[in-house]
């Protein structure tokens, strides 16, 4: 559960996460298909970093030239994730970006780069 969230700056945030003594953090590269600037991801490979704890599951996403925060949200299979009108899907080894918008839903497929 959340429980205190503090603005330190105009472009930092300060989670609380209360007895998450067993916090993970993991960060994926990915590199996505031609339609990802479409619904706003980079057009360059780009981290999305994934932060477990206290029964938690965020990810996140460059969007826009931002930064979103996406929740896990419940999913049949992998992990989905939700922020704003974009689900972000991760299974399999790869991710897509969903778009949800009142015409259509545009989607981008990613995959995870291999660091040298």
């Amino acid at each position: 559960m959340l429980l205190a969230s503090t603005l330190a700056s105009a472009t930092d945030l300060v989670v609380t996460l209360p007895g998450s003594k067993l916090l993970s953090r993991k960060v994926v590269q990915y590199s996505c298909d031609a339609s990802a600037v479409k619904i706003g991801l980079p057009a360059v490979p780009f981290d999305v970093e994934y932060i477990n704890g206290s029964g938690n599951n965020l990810a996140t996403v460059p969007i826009l030239g931002g930064l979103l925060i996406f929740a896990n949200v419940s999913s049949a299979s992998g992990a989905r994730y939700a922020a704003q009108q974009y689900i972000w899907w991760e299974a399999k080894g790869s991710a897509t970006l969903y778009l949800d918008s009142p015409a259509q839903k545009d989607k981008s497929v990613c995959q995870p780069v291999t660091r040298k």
